[in-house]
């Protein structure tokens, strides 16, 4: 048998999206072109391969199966453009979604240099903390700090976000240094988000510590007024290594509990559409900052 790619592209996309409708939009083709296409398929592989009511559109079991081929097949295809592409000179816009603090932080410092190494480049950006729907929504890349659930998404890890107990050296001055993990408790500790359990392991005996409900005086979602709170002397707190990296170097802050690593370390993807699968702008954004974000960090 012979197969059209592009009914196979819609075939796929059809079983990601479960609907002709953002198929016929996602593919810039009329939903009528989705019937057909899809109408073809059936009558070539002589399967029913989708199950359709007037509210969804799911996979029959047979269709399960075939998908798989499918994939693996659109797979290769891709694989063949970026081999035939992957020496064109990188242009055009690339539309992300970063969150704001890590935006501010992690991006921005560098994209001078970013786009200095391509020209012809150019970045549309939406700050938002929530994941969207990057493929309805027409973006390229959104930055997260979880893993989605969503099968049309490929998945790269950016940075891992090693976490460190520290306060401000004249609060420290002031109330003296915890020695022990369990020490933190007679302290007060402002609290990031629901982030009420700290979770530190020893780097002698390697015995972990479970920390339950933290309690202080504040409690935010912001990671901003949370570094504010510590300079301004408020209490100890759980941070990001790389967001006090300057104030730790000034000695402003101090990092505590050095012989202990804390275990609440989080991670930042690079989360895009698997049809863009290594685009050369999106394989271009996503090396140039795991270089730029794996680099030493201050040590917990």
């Amino acid at each position: 048998m012979k197969y059209d790619l592009k009914i196979i592209e819609t075939f796929v996309c059809v079983a990601h999206l479960k609907s002709f409708v953002r198929t016929a939009e996602f593919l810039k083709i009329a939903k009528s072109h989705v019937t057909n296409r899809i109408n073809q398929l059936e009558k070539l592989t002589g399967m029913t391969l989708l199950a359709r009511t007037t509210r969804d559109v799911n996979l029959t079991s047979e269709g399960k199966e075939f998908l798989e081929y499918c994939k693996a097949l659109m797979e290769k295809v891709e694989s063949l453009d970026n081999f035939l592409h992957k020496s064109k000179t990188i242009d055009g816009v690339l539309r992300i979604v970063i969150p704001p603090y890590f935006s501010r932080h992690h991006i921005v410092p560098y994209l001078e240099e970013f786009l200095s190494i391509y020209p012809s480049l150019k970045l549309d950006i939406l700050l938002t903390e929530d994941p969207i729907n990057i493929i309805e929504e027409g973006y390229d890349l959104q930055v997260r700090i979880q893993i989605p659930d969503e099968e049309n998404l490929k998945v790269e890890k950016l940075m891992t976000n090693h976490k460190i107990i520290c306060a401000a050296s004249e609060y420290i001055a002031k109330h003296g240094e915890p020695k022990t993990p369990e020490d933190l408790l007679k302290y007060n500790c402002i609290i990031f988000g629901e982030n009420k359990t700290w979770n530190l392991r020893s780097k002698i005996t390697k015995k972990t510590t479970h920390l339950q409900e933290m309690k202080g005086n504040v409690r935010c979602n912001n990671g901003e007024i949370i570094k504010e709170l510590i300079l301004s002397g408020a209490g100890i707190t759980l941070k990001s290594s790389r967001d006090i990296e300057n104030e730790i170097r000034d000695g402003k802050i101090m990092v505590l509990l050095k012989n202990y690593e804390v275990l609440n370390k989080t991670f930042f993807y690079a989360v895009y559409p698997s049809k863009k699968y290594k685009s050369p702008k999106i394989k271009a954004f996503i090396e140039f900052f795991q270089h730029k974000l794996t680099g030493p960090q201050i040590p917990g």
